[in-house]
């Protein structure tokens, strides 16, 4: 891998410029939550939305609760047209004809200079289908939802939050959703600039929680013994003619065996034989491979999935199925996915593999909502676990590495990792008794 060039940036007329980066709590304390959001299907075209916490105190007349008019499929639409303006402005932006801008660095292949005047140019697009989802979402014909999202838009311009969304029902990227820190700003005026701190994914540490999973934890005990990984990549990504910094399986397998003890599984069966073992006890799960989430309005649509050496797709329904083929759920590994659209869980079981994989036992899942090519893909998923294995939470270090690829190398995508759970989960360890 080649080294990262830190270069002195600053982001124009940052709202939240002045303020101090979360501090990050002792091993196996909770984070305080500033403000809890939670979603509920009423199961009449309608959601239940209710929210709370530090940011958003009682005011002395009622609880901040609302009904949001929207349908599953409403906002999964939504979500899809956010997701294609990402593709459209992000991953398949061109500076010459078949070299695209996002595949690696861009201020390494443009220069600083005009790798950050692009940047300034894609951030518009962005903000404005961020905040379409987050209107759609909050601002909706219903007093309650009226109120709590006053409340909740004043508490996110005040500065970093800490948030914690829980729905069953529900999933959006809630970390492409934007708020522009000024409220009197509108982003559909040309002159109006937007700003990446608006983004939610930028400024505050913000997780989806799927609902309450008995005697889940989020602090991943190796007890003294080296942490435990295993490995599930698709060997066709490694090939002979790479350079060592150009493959992109070979610096993540680096990083993790420095670490960890680690089983490699390259294929379907092994992998399902793998996950499926009664003492199965791994604290790390990666894949790494090619994959796709369902793609609703196309042609042979199918549900998601992820394929390793063998190329036999390994889909949702499949690891569903090895969820209920094992007694216990596994003991809440972080699963980190550098596979395009492996962080999505969608409104159906179906559409991502998150919600599959968390029925299998996974406590904390890391992933792109869209797709992401391979280059980036493994320099931040190496970013990510020299921070992870140092016994630093997943949010924290997500959110720092989102910042730093925009500030330091003028790309976008760090942001479209989003996080299921992952703002208490982190490594702890024993020290053996002499």
């Amino acid at each position: 891998m080649r080294p990262d060039v830190d270069l002195d940036y600053t982001l124009a007329q940052d709202a939240y410029s002045e303020l101090a980066t979360l501090p990050r709590s002792l091993p196996e304390v909770l984070q305080e939550r500033s403000i809890f959001l939670n979603f509920d299907d009423a199961h009449d075209g309608t959601f239940r939305v209710s929210a709370y916490g530090s940011a958003m105190p009682y005011d002395g007349n009622s609880q901040f609760t609302g009904i949001m008019r929207c349908s599953r499929d409403e906002i999964s639409q939504s979500v899809a047209r956010l997701h294609d303006s990402w593709l459209k402005n992000v991953v398949q932006r061109e500076h010459a004809p078949r070299q695209y801008t996002y595949d690696d660095l861009p201020d390494q292949t443009l220069g600083a200079n005009e790798a950050h005047a692009v940047l300034a140019t894609v951030v518009k697009e962005l903000a404005q289908a961020g905040e379409a989802l987050y209107r759609l979402l909050f601002r909706g014909r219903d007093d309650g939802l009226m109120r709590l999202e006053q409340a909740l838009s004043r508490a996110l311009r005040s500065g970093p939050q800490t948030i914690t969304v829980t729905s069953e029902d529900l999933f959006v990227p809630w970390g492409l959703l934007y708020v522009h820190p000024d409220p009197d700003a509108r982003v559909l005026h040309s002159d109006t600039a937007a700003q990446w701190s608006g983004f939610l994914g930028y400024t505050h540490l913000i997780e989806h929680c799927l609902g309450y999973v008995k005697d889940y934890t989020p602090f991943i005990n190796s007890g003294a013994d080296r942490p435990k990984a295993s490995l599930h990549f698709d060997m066709r990504l490694e090939k002979p003619e790479h350079e060592a910094d150009q493959c992109p399986l070979r610096p993540v397998r680096g990083i993790v065996e420095t670490h960890a003890a680690v089983s490699e599984y390259p294929t379907k069966p092994k992998t399902a034989e793998a996950l499926t073992e009664p003492n199965c006890d791994r604290h790390v799960v990666v894949f790494g491979a090619h994959g796709t989430g369902l793609r609703p309005g196309r042609r042979d649509t199918q549900q998601a999935k992820v394929v390793l050496s063998d190329d036999q797709p390994i889909y949702a329904d499949d690891i569903q199925y090895w969820a209920s083929d094992r007694a216990t759920r596994l003991a809440d590994p972080l699963c980190f996915m550098m596979v395009c659209e492996g962080g999505r869980a969608g409104m159906y079981l179906q559409e991502g593999l998150a919600r599959p994989l968390f029925n299998l036992g996974v406590g904390c899942l890391i992933g792109p909502q869209i797709e992401v090519n391979t280059p980036f893909g493994s320099r931040f998923t190496c970013r990510f676990f020299e921070e992870f294995f140092k016994g630093e939470r997943a949010a924290a270090v997500v959110r720092q590495l989102a910042q730093d690829f925009i500030v330091q190398h003028a790309t976008p995508l760090g942001l479209v990792f989003t996080l299921i759970r992952g703002i208490d989960n982190c490594l702890v360890t024993e020290i053996a008794s002499p």
